[in-house]
């Protein structure tokens, strides 16, 4: 390991330190200001479904929107005894964790320290699918990198598991094998065999759900009803997601409108991160951001497009390049740094700030 590695991976685990250091207590201020426990903070919006599904499984149609793999997680910790919302809670801290550390060997320690400090983190530190899923796929991505093929089919099989993005990632990767340009056909071939596995687990839950509930589209009809996520081109869905970026819109929720003005920008960068992907001909990760922000933009309106942003790591790349620029005369350095500073300390109390609408269960997206 050179001298930079390793000052690069101290960065990072400072950050993840440092992250997780402020997550908690901004947890802490919640619990002392409102009185509720830290299980109470930690059980906000979707763990209450994943919840529900690990002690009762599948009872509510619309619960079948949300993957097995969390709440089979979930479940085991209840199974041994253990606080289930905490536990899997602590979990969220190592997936996180594994996830940066994949992306420091993916992209080098800025792409990893800037996914830590995305605004939204705090996702990646409660029982959601998104430390999870972020571990598993980003390791299958560097384990393809490197031409290790068995365990991509393990890593994107756990993947495949936590939520629909599993699909795409499969699709990316297929990608990431047909444009090795060293390989020859038959190892191609023998590569691609591999995401079998991952797939035949997207295929073993919708097999479920056709025997749960008779029919094919069991996923997308819960998206619909209970999310208004139906099929719509993304100029309607912005349409539809502009007017709920009004304040008279909610008039009792100014936390709202914001979240949404957030929403707006997330698809965007989305689809500059693809389009940037596309310049620089990295074919898979255009695959990979492409395909996630097109479908988020053309289901109806923009919601959860916030959480996705941690899935889409091309981006946190072309932030690090941008950032890491250095203007030539010592007058623009000197305002360049000035406005990274600025640009961090404002991430930090958005960081804070998502965190605490999270805890105290007003709406994060």
């Amino acid at each position: 390991m050179t001298r930079t590695h390793r000052r690069g991976a101290r960065l990072v685990i400072i950050t993840w330190l440092a992250t997780r250091a402020m997550l908690l207590g901004v947890a802490a201020y919640i619990m002392t200001s409102t009185g509720a426990s830290l299980d109470q903070v930690l059980t906000r919006w979707d763990v209450e479904h994943y919840l529900t599904i690990a002690i009762n499984g599948y009872r509510d149609p619309l619960d079948v929107a949300f993957f097995p793999g969390l709440p089979l997680l979930m479940a085991g910790f209840g199974s041994l005894g253990l606080p289930i919302v905490i536990s899997t809670a602590i979990a969220a801290q190592g997936a996180s964790a594994l996830a940066a550390w994949a992306l420091h060997r993916i992209g080098g320690a800025s792409m990893a320290c800037l996914w830590l400090l995305a605004p939204m983190t705090v996702f990646t530190a409660v029982p959601y699918t998104e430390p999870f899923f972020c571990a598993a796929a980003f390791w299958a991505w560097e384990r393809g990198l490197n031409g290790r093929w068995p365990q991509v089919a393990v890593l994107a099989s756990v993947a495949c598991a936590l939520r629909i993005s599993g699909l795409f990632l499969v699709a990316a990767l297929g990608i990431m094998v047909v444009t090795q340009a060293s390989k020859p056909f038959v190892r191609k071939l023998r590569d691609c065999l591999w995401l079998l596995v991952p797939a035949a687990v997207l295929g073993a839950y919708a097999l479920f759900l056709h025997q749960h509930t008779g029919s094919w589209s069991a996923w997308y009809s819960a998206q619909g009803q209970g999310w208004q996520r139906n099929l719509s081109w993304p100029w309607d869905a912005l349409k539809a997601t502009w007017p709920l970026t009004a304040e008279s819109h909610w008039p009792d929720r100014p936390e709202v409108p914001v979240m949404f003005r957030f929403e707006i920008v997330s698809v965007a960068l989305g689809y500059v991160a693809a389009l940037w992907c596309l310049m620089k001909r990295r074919w898979a990760e255009f695959t990979w951001v492409a395909v996630n922000v097109i479908v988020l933009s053309s289901s109806g309106w923009f919601m959860s497009v916030n959480r996705a942003v941690l899935l889409w790591f091309p981006l946190f790349g072309l932030l690090a390049l941008v950032l890491r620029r250095r203007p030539k005369s010592s007058g623009a350095r000197a305002a360049w740094n000035v406005v990274r500073v600025l640009l961090l300390a404002a991430d930090l109390a958005l960081i804070c700030w998502w965190a605490y609408l999270f805890g105290t269960g007003a709406w994060a997206s």
